[in-house]
This record gives C-alpha cells, structure tokens and sequence, in this order.
C-alpha cells in the first residue's frame, strides 16, 4: 500500500512537472519568434552578419522547443489537436526561415548592384564628363553634372529609406541628364559614352528598386503575416497547456486528498497491530527471558537455584531454561575443578621458583663461558702465532721439496685453524661485550690492497675469476676501525670465493652522502657465482653456528660464525647490511658503514687530464674490464668501441692514439690476434687489459709484444699508473699508502733493534724472521729489563 501510495504521488508530481515545462515551451516559442520578427527587421536596416547567426539560433532553438513540445504531449489527452497546432506551427516557421533566406538573397543582390553596378557607373560617369571638357561647351556638362548628382544624391536616400518618392526623383534628374547629353553631346564617340552609361545607370536602378521592393513585401508582409499567424498558434496551444495544466491540478489535488485518506486508514491499522505484537511479546517472551536472564546471573554468581521455569516449552525459551539446566550442572564441575586448579597453581609457582634460579645459573655459566674465552684470547692466539711464525721461518730456509710440501700443508691447516679460532674467539668477544670500535685515521687504500694480496692467492687456487672495482673519488683517508672494516671485507670475499666453483666473484667499492659534510657511507658490495642460497636459507644465514644446509659445512667448511660476526660488526659501526641470493646464480652482498673523514683529504684517483691524444678502448662484451671513471680521471677524450668492430676501426687510429683492447680469455686472444698486430703497427700506444684468468696470459702478451698489461683484481693507483705509462708519461703521486701489488721480493735490511717480548716462542719466531731480514737485534721480556 505504501509503494502504491508512492507510486501515485509520485505520477501526480510527474504530470504536473509536465504541464508547467510545455507551459514554458510554449511561452519561449511566443518569445522566440518576437526575437526572430526583431532581427529580420534589424537585418532589413543594417544586414548585419550577427543578426543572421542570431535569426539561425532562434530557429533552431524554435525547433528543438517544438520537438521537445511534440514529445510531452505523445498519449495524452487531445493529442491530435496538440499535433496539429505543432505541425501548422511547424510549417509556418519553415516558410519562415525560407522567406528570411529570400530577403538575405535580395538585401545581397540589392548590395551588389549598389555598390558595383550604380556607384561604380555613375564615378565613371563623372569622370567621362570631365573629358568631355576639351570638346563641347562647359555649360552642357555642369548641367549634366548636376542632374547626375542629384540622381546621386536620390539614390543615397533611397538606400537609407527606400520610398517611392525618392525613386520617381532619382528618375527624373536622371532623365534630364539623358536628355541634355543626347543633344548636346552625342555629336561625339565620348559624348555617347556618357549616354551609354546613363542608360546603363537607369536599368541598374530600375532592377535595384524591384528587388528592395520585392524583399520589403516579404519582410513586412508575408513574413509579418506568418509571424502573426505562428503567434496566434502559440497563443491557441498555450490556452489549452494551461487549461491542461489547471486540470492536472485539479486531479493531483484530488490524488493527494485519496492518498492522504489511505495512508490514515493504514497508520491506524498499523498502530493496533504494533500494540497486539507488543503486548505478545511482553508477556510471551520479554517476562520469561527477564526471569532466565535472573537465573543466569545467579548462576554466574554461584548462588544455588531451587526450580528453572520454561523447562517444559517447545520454542526457544524452553532451549534457553534447558541451557541454564546445564550451565547449572557445569557450574558446579567448575567449582570442583578450581579447587583442584588451586592446587596445581600452588604447586606450579613452586617449580617456577625453581625454573627462575636454573635460568640464572645457566645465564651465569653462559656469561663466564664467554668471559672464559674472552679473556682466554690471548693465550690461545699466541701459541697458534707461534706455530705458524715458526713454520713460515721454516719455509725460509733450505729443504727438500718433500719437506717443503709438508711444511706447506701444516702452514695451510694452521691458517685454517687460526681462523676458525678467531671466529670463535671474536664472537666470544661480542657477546661478552668485550669487543670495542676504534675511531682511528686510516688509508683505504692499505685495506683494499689487502684484501686484494689475500682473496687473490684464495680465488688463483680455485681458478676463479676477481673483478675488484673502486669509486675514484673515495677520499685516501677514513675515521674508524680499519681492522673491523678489513674483517668484514674479508669474511665476505672469503665466503665468496669459499662458495664458488665457477665463475667470478665481484668486489665493488663505493659511498654515497652521509648525515653531515663530515661523514660518507662507504658501501661494500660482494657478488658472486656461487651456489647460492634459498629464502629460506637466506633467513637464517646470519645466526650463530649456522650454514645454509646440513652439507656445507662438510662441503666447504668453516664454523658458521663468519657471517654472524660480520652482522654483529656492522650493528657496532652503526652500518647496514643487504642479500639478496637466487640458488645456482650465485649470492651478492651489501654492507653500509657511515664513516668520517676530512674535507681536504685527498682522493683515491686524481684527474690528470691528459687532452693531447686519444684513447680508443675495445670492450669485450657490453661493460669493459677497466671502468670507465678510471679512463676519463686520465685522459676524458676517450671512445668505447665494442672488440668486434675492431676491424672497421683500425684505419682510424693514427700514431698519436692510445689504444686498450680486453682480453677476457684465451679464445678472444686467438680470434683478435691478427687485428691486434695490425694495431700494433699503427701505435706503439698499446695496452691490453685482462682478467685473473688465465694467469698465464698477461705472460703470453708482454711475450709476443713489447706493451703494457694490466690484469684483475687492481686498486684505481695501479689503473692510474697502468693508463700515464700507455701514454709514456710517469706517475707523479708518492703516496706511500698506495701500496703496489705484485710477487713479494725478499729484502735486507741492516740496523740493530730492541726485541721485547715476554713469551719464549714468539721471541724465536721473531728472532728468526730478523734474521732472515738481515737484522741484528737483543732480546728483552719485559719494558724494564729493555730499560737496562
């Protein structure tokens, strides 16, 4: 009923909605075609363009409102009247709008022939007479003069208000002047001119006054009459909207009244009918539920209850009086069992007691195990030094190859050993608390020198290509701990060359912008071809005494510790560490450090900016061997070609050209070996560039020429010095922390020294080693006893 209610009202609203728009379509078609008689007239004065485009909107709008008009009244009451209205409507503005074209059509012709045809006759005609001057008398052509004039003048008139009047003037004057030069000038061909275009200026008129008296009829008196005629139409259909309008009125006033008395009839139903729910509801389910619901807190409270009422009903009451009988009985199980719980809670608070002072035996045993080893630094590392001091003292002297290939072994396990026992005794350190960060000045460049000398004999052993790669803008000194910095380097290169069986392991060095002007992050990254690890390795990798499986430490050993100590030490330096690993594709690894340094310090590469030649390098593959920041700190006129285009280029390079060819491998030296011969002879400015392996084949380059060779791992100094000594030029830089890489050569030295030292082995061992330095030296175990 309320839907139907609804529905009513709302058609109500509708058609009323509806008789008020046609109302005011109606009322717009009677405004608009006041608008359209208005710009015809203004266009009949002035021809102006707006009132065109003015005259072209209204139609439209005219139209699109009789459209809209036709729409409303479709299946309505007297709908064929309503048509017919529109169509005569319809039809009268079309004759309307083609009645308007026809009077654009002659107030243009009318322009025309204004101003082409009768201006431009009549000036010709004046100028015809003034070269009438020199052959008749001057009193006939002022008199033909004149009555053109006036003609003229008649003509300009009429243009401005076309009046019958001023026509039958213009004529005459003009007829006079025809007249005068007809006898007066027609003796001569000129004279005749003049009376041609006369004749010529009287039927141009004539046909201009037919045309403004034809598009005059139709402005004010066929288009008038249409208007008139579409106005009387609109007023018609604008009585019977409106008288369709108050009726509508009248029936939504009527459907209001009906609606208003259902919807009372209804709310009076409706009201009895939320009472006879109510009271239902009261006394069949609100009174039983309130008396449950005091049965349930009775039970929640632990009292004892006599009767539950609604045991016997069928509906959801009997269901809840039926649950309060079984929470009744589960109430009094539960009051038996927190007796019971009481007692084992005495019991368990009692063990706790004896669980907390375990936990703090076993904390205390734990700390004194890494106090215990901690402390115990020391004594173990000195005996390990001892050994192997002693063995290298060994492998100084003279033995047999037998002899050396066992001391070489036991020099081997011992280094093993001492490492592992370093972990050990490092991660100690770190959990006792005992492990502090120095914040010392220290050269960069002795780290990566060292960490080149120690991963380079590691990766040689297993064949492995090392690609080590430095920011040539790294300042030469840091603030930190340059032992911990070197320990991370290191534990990271060895894991990697540790677990890869192929390929190449990648060192990258670079730093990025710290806090403040005074500190940078130097940022290590460790890339390898390893075996790789699973995320689900990759989650546990850093804890203590962990590998990636069961298998890798049986595989390739070590303690498990590296890794750890490598998170722990970063954590102290206040750093960051990143993996990522793909298993079969190898492992990379990130370390951040936030690090200071001064803002003079030097940098590892300066530029030399060498612009008299210029350097062509041929890469093998998409990246070359060399970086290309190292090439353009030395000479930035440099261009990268790739190794197969060497061919097309060698016509290129003249004596001047410095040349860098990668040889990645033994097959590229033997495919490019005529080529580089050719290359050869252009320059003797030839260096090549190659990787860790093969080893032997730097050897076979210098063998076969005479050029310079630089082969992976090297620090930016020795790329440096690798590219001034391609261009013939020396190193200028003598800063003795960068350190050259090469085979070690034994050198003597001669002095006297004070050895002080206070355990026996250890002053053996050194003893020894200054000795084999050609050193004498005294020995004392003590500063006191050095003293005396």
């Amino acid at each position: 009923m309320s839907r139907s209610i609804q529905s009513s009202y709302v058609d109500s609203l509708d058609q009323t909605q509806t008789a008020v728009v046609k109302v005011s379509l109606v009322r717009e078609l009677e405004r608009d075609v006041i608008d359209l008689q208005r710009n015809v007239l203004v266009y009949k004065e002035s021809a102006s363009e707006s009132a065109i485009n003015r005259f072209n909107t209204l139609m439209k709008e005219n139209q699109q409102n009789l459209n809209s008009l036709e729409k409303l009244i479709f299946a309505q009451e007297n709908e064929e009247v309503y048509l017919d209205y529109i169509s005569r409507m319809r039809a009268h503005l079309k004759e309307y709008d083609d009645n308007f074209t026809n009077v654009v059509i002659g107030r243009t012709k009318r322009q025309y022939i204004y101003q082409v045809g009768l201006l431009a006759e009549l000036e010709s005609v004046f100028e015809q007479l003034d070269l009438e001057y020199a052959t008749n008398s001057q009193t006939s052509i002022d008199q033909v003069r004149y009555h053109v004039a006036r003609a003229k003048n008649f003509l300009l008139q009429y243009i401005v208000t076309p009046e019958q009047e001023l026509v039958d003037l213009f004529q005459q004057h003009l007829a006079k002047a025809k007249e005068i030069a007809s006898e007066k000038l027609a003796q001569n061909s000129q004279g005749q001119i003049v009376l041609d275009k006369l004749l010529q200026v009287e039927t141009n008129f004539l046909q201009l006054s037919q045309i403004t008296r034809g598009y005059l009829f139709l402005v004010n008196v066929v288009m008038a009459g249409s208007a008139n005629e579409f106005l009387f139409l609109a007023r018609e259909l604008n009585r019977l909207v409106t008288e369709n309008l108050t009726a509508t009125n009248v029936n939504v006033k009527h459907s209001v009244e009906k609606t208003q008395k259902s919807n009372d009839i209804f709310s009076i139903f409706s009201i009895l009918l939320a009472l006879s729910t109510a009271l239902f509801l009261v006394y069949r389910i609100m009174v039983p539920i309130k008396r449950i619901t005091e049965i349930f807190q009775k039970l929640a409270k632990g009292q004892y209850i006599d009767t539950i009422e609604g045991l016997d009903r069928r509906d959801e009451i009997g269901q809840l009086a039926q649950s309060a009988t079984v929470f009744h009985e589960i109430n009094k199980q539960t009051t038996f069992l927190l007796e019971e719980s009481q007692t084992l809670n005495s019991k368990q608070e009692a063990l706790n007691q004896q669980l907390i002072i375990s936990n703090k035996e076993a904390e205390q045993a734990t700390a004194s195990k890494s106090m215990f080893l901690a402390n115990m630094s020391h004594e173990i590392r000195t005996p390990m030094n001892g050994i192997i001091g002693m063995v290298d003292v060994l492998l100084h002297s003279d033995l047999t190859s037998e002899q050396r290939e066992k001391l070489d072994k036991v020099a081997y396990s011992g280094k093993i050993l001492l490492s592992l026992i370093n972990d050990i005794l490092d991660f100690s350190k770190i959990e006792a608390g005992k492990l502090d960060i120095e914040n010392v000045k220290f050269s960069i460049n002795s780290v990566l020198a060292n960490t080149i000398a120690n991963i380079s004999t590691r990766a040689k052993e297993k064949n492995l290509n090392v690609l080590f790669y430095v920011n040539p803008n790294l300042p030469t000194e840091l603030i930190g701990d340059p032992l911990r910095v070197t320990q991370i380097l290191l534990n990271l290169c060895s894991n990697a060359v540790k677990f890869t069986n192929y390929g190449k392991v990648s060192i990258d060095v670079d730093f990025s912008a710290g806090i403040d002007a005074e500190t940078i992050n130097l940022i290590l990254e460790v890339k390898d071809t390893g075996i790789g690890m699973s995320q689900e390795q990759v989650h546990k990798v850093f804890e203590s005494f962990t590998q990636a499986d069961g298998s890798t430490s049986r595989n390739f050993g070590g303690t498990g510790l590296g890794l750890t100590i490598v998170k722990q030490l970063v954590k102290l330096m206040q750093g960051s560490i990143d993996l990522e690993s793909d298993t079969g594709k190898g492992t990379t690894f990130t370390v951040s450090l936030p690090l200071k340094h001064k803002k003079e310090a030097a940098i590892l590469m300066p530029d030399c900016g060498i612009t008299s030649s210029n350097l062509c390098y041929f890469v093998d593959g998409n990246n070359g061997l060399l970086s290309s920041q190292y090439i353009k700190k030395i000479c930035p006129r440099y261009h990268q070609y790739p190794l197969s285009s060497l061919s097309e280029n060698i016509e290129r390079i003249t004596a001047k050209d410095a040349i860098l060819i990668d040889v990645a491998s033994l097959p590229a030296f033997k495919t490019f070996h005529e080529l580089i011969v050719k290359v050869k002879e252009k320059t003797d400015k030839i260096g090549f560039i190659t990787n860790s392996q093969p080893s032997n084949l730097p050897a076979q380059l210098t063998s076969l020429w005479s050029v310079e060779c630089l082969s992976h791992p090297f620090l930016p100094h020795q790329a440096a010095q690798f590219l001034l000594q391609l261009f013939d030029q020396s190193s200028t830089d003598t800063d003795p922390n960068r350190l050259k890489l090469g085979p070690m050569t034994q050198q003597a030295f001669q002095g006297h020294v004070l050895l002080v030292e206070d355990n026996y082995i250890n002053q053996a061992v050194v003893g020894e080693m200054l000795k084999i330095l050609g050193v004498t030296f005294d020995v004392a175990e003590d500063g006191l006893t050095g003293s005396n």
